[in-house]
């Protein structure tokens, strides 16, 4: 049990070891070590090494490097002079601390370190002389000189030559010593490229320069009393301190290897340029070979040209003097190149400012202009509308919605449509002063802002845009004819924006309402009709749940016998302020799109009324459609699934339609109306055309549309029995439409008949069924079934079960 808590536990006290922690410690045990006498303190000196080595292990595992080989080579490199130390102290006290008794061919052992830690610097990131930088090793090759003219003056120049043979321990050290000029290297090189940016590479080249102050300190000793010593108490202060460094490489390596930057530093390119601590650098080590080649002459000495007084120093200072001029060539030129860099990014700059702007420009214009006509665009016209200028606050708004235009995106296709909006804007423009904004708000409705106007100004220039356009185009080889319907609202300073945009909105309703072509000024009275429609229709949302709406029946009878053929249903609405009569809440229903399930209402009812009606006495029912139901993609199931619910035939019901439902919606909905008609034609549904010739009055198309009946429009029937000859026009017409449909095996029904008159005329017309007053006004249910003589207990309709539409 107590295994698998004490895991948790080492972890925990291995991750309190941060790179702080072990470096304030390895150099508190390193001043202690300096303090320590005799073999007491070998033996403590042991204790840095192996304490850094088991420190890299552990950073290297912690961090997991992106590059775990160069670390472990640099790990295993300190390791080998950790053994070699631990051994030579093991020597050391075996032999009573005598120093001499030591071989010095031991000091063999450290020298494969130097290439251990060569390879783990070049295989740093970015650090190996393949990975190309000329100016980074340019200034590493220049510390190298520079290191290396500093031995020859404190340590190769009076060693080389036949006392190196006589005392091969010194040599060893020197070998050892050069090597060492490898890392040192690579070490220089690494800082040069990343500079400070790296905390591990910092600790690593600070301890490469602490491992190269130890050596030289340890040959100088050699070279000079040849009894190094460790502790300040045993030995000269210049040994001490070179043991005191090769203990700081040490622990700055243990360090470097805890700290978090062992995963890796960015691989940034380093700057080439000669910053003042490279400067500072450069003339450190360009100076302190010569200075210290000067200091070494004693009194008295002569300079001659021995290659050791003065060809090897020469040499060495020209060499490194041409790798400094080289750098600052490279400098110069690095300079020259990133002023001309400059130079380019300058005028590049200045280019893409230009372009910018002028992009700027072109994105500015085209969010406030249509993309199709070149106009203004809504947020154009708003923005002018808000802010009149110098227009002056007496200004008028034309709100232009063109009248016909889907038909032509039906007939002839989206492109000519598009064709026939530039048009129309450029027809537009010309009515336009230049002090006016003229926009397009969208699809196809237009609007134009008036600078310094009154009433009378407005309307004549709406009438001018109508005219305009009325005038027919040529798009794509074809003449077009459109007309725009125009709503206009004077305003002055006390108008909001919002209240100016709705109330011309309401005067183009007004104006399309009114017919095509129309202008109309806005007046108070549009906003009451408004408010008035939106109570009409908050009050036919609730109207189907409080079972307001009700269906009442006129009968539709046989002229020469009085008999009751059908009935046609009609449409009441009992609000909780009185009765409501189609003509004032249909046209609503329309436009909020409440007539779909308003009229799915009425033909279940209808169709659920007129069973016993027609079980008993053949009476069908007449149901009026409208447009926007016939244009639903379900309506052939609705209405089949509402004649299933009531147990009623096809045969026994008519839908009927208004000619426009037909013709005045555009050539791809009049197909699909046409469809569902001839669907449920298929059932036994009769299609009847009501109010005929109030609409396009054009007597060929019947032959070509799916209908079964035609309801003649009361306007001919009214004049049927009158004298003049406008009377006899609606007469000869009257007549016309009755053997038309006799021609084509139509039904006529003559609406509107209110006197035995106006029945005896259309009776000598040859009309065969009639509707109107003089046979019955509309009733409910149950009167219609006492006049019927049937039964007045009628089933309720049921909620039909629609068939799941096909995706």
């Amino acid at each position: 049990m107590s295994t698998p808590s004490a895991a948790p536990s080492r972890t925990r006290w291995s991750d309190r070891i941060t790179w702080r922690v072990f470096l304030v410690v390895g150099l508190l045990l390193t001043a202690a070590v300096m303090v320590v006498p005799g073999w007491p303190g070998e033996v403590l000196w042991d204790v840095v090494p192996l304490l850094s080595v088991l420190a890299m292990v552990t950073g290297v595992r912690r961090h997991g490097t992106s590059v775990p080989r160069a670390w472990w080579w640099l790990t295993a490199g300190t390791a080998l002079w950790a053994v070699a130390d631990v051994a030579w102290t093991v020597w050391y006290v075996a032999v009573d601390g005598d120093a001499d008794l030591v071989p010095w061919w031991f000091d063999g052992f450290y020298t494969p370190t130097y290439l251990f830690l060569v390879v783990g610097f070049a295989l740093l990131p970015r650090n190996s002389l393949r990975a190309r930088h000329e100016t980074a090793t340019a200034d590493a090759v220049v510390v190298v000189v520079g290191a290396a003219l500093l031995y020859w003056v404190l340590v190769f120049r009076d060693f080389i030559g036949d006392r190196a043979l006589a005392d091969p321990a010194r040599s060893l050290s020197v070998v050892s010593l050069a090597m060492g000029l490898g890392v040192v290297l690579f070490a220089s090189r690494l800082w040069f490229r990343y500079g400070g940016r790296n905390g591990a590479y910092v600790l690593l080249a600070c301890g490469v320069a602490a491992s190269t102050t130890g050596d030289v300190l340890y040959t100088v000793t050699l070279i000079g009393d040849g009894n190094p010593g460790i502790s300040l108490l045993d030995t000269s202060l210049a040994e001490g301190l070179g043991s005191a460094a090769w203990l700081c490489w040490f622990v700055l390596f243990g360090a470097a290897a805890l700290h978090p930057g062992v995963r890796g530093t960015p691989d940034a390119t380093p700057s080439p340029a000669l910053t003042l601590a490279r400067g500072v650098a450069f003339f450190v080590i360009a100076t302190v070979g010569p200075v210290t080649f000067l200091f070494t002459f004693r009194a008295g000495s002569t300079v001659t040209l021995a290659w050791g007084d003065l060809a090897v120093p020469v040499l060495t200072v020209a060499l490194l003097s041409a790798f400094l001029v080289g750098r600052l060539v490279v400098g110069t030129s690095t300079a020259q190149r990133r002023t001309l860099q400059l130079d380019r990014q300058a005028a590049q700059l200045a280019q893409a400012l230009h372009d910018q702007q002028a992009l700027q420009q072109q994105l500015s214009h085209q969010a406030l202009h249509d993309p199709l006509t070149g106009l203004g665009n809504r947020t154009l016209f708003t923005d002018r509308l808000a802010d009149p200028g110098d227009g002056g606050t007496r200004r008028a708004v034309l709100m232009v919605d063109l009248d016909g235009f889907k038909r032509v995106n039906d007939d002839h296709g989206h492109h000519a449509g598009d064709d026939l909006l530039v048009q129309v804007g450029q027809r537009l423009r010309q009515v336009v002063g230049d002090g006016d904004t003229l926009a397009r708000l969208g699809g196809d409705e237009f609007a134009l802002v008036l600078a310094r106007t009154d009433e009378a100004e407005a309307r004549e220039r709406a009438a001018q845009l109508a005219r305009a356009v009325a005038e027919p185009f040529v798009v794509e080889g074809q003449v077009m004819r459109i007309t725009a319907s125009v709503g206009v609202r004077v305003v002055d300073g006390r108008v909001s924006t919002e209240e100016t945009l709705r109330d011309a909105d309401l005067a183009l309703y007004a104006a399309k309402a009114g017919g095509r072509s129309q202008v109309c000024v806005f007046h108070p009275r549009l906003r009451d009709a408004q408010v008035e429609r939106a109570r009409l229709a908050d009050g036919l949302r609730l109207a189907l749940d409080r079972d307001e709406l009700a269906v009442h029946y006129q009968p539709v009878v046989q002229l020469d016998t009085g008999d009751v053929l059908s009935v046609e249903a009609l449409l009441r609405w009992n609000s909780p302020d009185g009765l409501v009569m189609p003509d004032r809440f249909i046209p609503v229903a329309e436009d909020t799109g409440l007539i779909v399930p308003i009229g799915d209402h009425v033909l279940r009812r209808a169709c659920a009324d007129a069973r016993p009606w027609f079980e008993q006495r053949g009476v069908g029912v007449h149901v009026n459609v409208s447009g926007r139901q016939l244009r639903e993609p379900d309506v052939v199931e609705r209405v089949l699934a509402a004649l299933d619910a009531a147990g009623l035939p096809g045969r026994a019901l008519v839908l009927e339609i208004t000619e426009t439902t037909l013709l005045a919606t555009g050539g791809a909905e009049d197909a699909l109306v046409v469809s569902h008609l001839s669907r449920l034609r298929e059932h036994g549904v009769r299609v009847a055309i009501d109010d005929f010739g109030t609409g396009y009055s054009s007597l060929a198309y019947l032959q070509h549309l799916p209908v079964d009946i035609v309801k003649i429009d009361g306007a001919f029937t009214r004049f049927a029995a009158e004298a003049g000859d406008e009377a006899r026009r609606r007469r000869a017409l009257a007549s016309a439409i009755v053997d038309l449909c006799g021609t084509l095996d139509l039904q006529a029904v003559a609406e509107q008949i209110e006197t035995d008159d106006e029945a005896d005329a259309l009776r000598a017309l040859g009309c065969p069924q009639g509707q109107g007053y003089r046979f019955g006004r509309p009733v409910p249910r149950e009167e219609m079934d006492a006049r019927l003589g049937g039964t007045t207990t009628l089933p309720t309709p049921r909620e039909p079960v629609r068939p799941a539409r096909s995706s």
